[in-house]
């Protein structure tokens, strides 16, 4: 079995809060999404985007909280 990267044995919330914002303010606030109130149209590839990070970040929270579960449960 790999060794989980530092990313996946990181433990602090707030980070991973702070990543995860900082992820989507790159991938999924962007256009078609703007300042205000819309409505917004999105396109295919915008809720690509969005379903792929969202997958992603679903997975490394998945990693994470085993990680935490292995540590605690020792």
């Amino acid at each position: 079995m790999p060794k989980p990267n530092a990313r996946c044995r990181e433990s602090d919330e707030k980070d991973w809060i702070a990543e995860s914002f900082e992820e989507a303010q790159q991938a999924v606030y962007t256009t078609p999404i703007a300042a205000g109130d819309g409505p917004f149209t999105l396109t295919t590839q915008y809720k690509k985007n969005a379903g792929k990070l969202a997958k992603q970040r679903v997975a490394l929270a998945g990693t994470r909280l085993a990680n935490l579960l292995n540590t605690e449960l020792k």
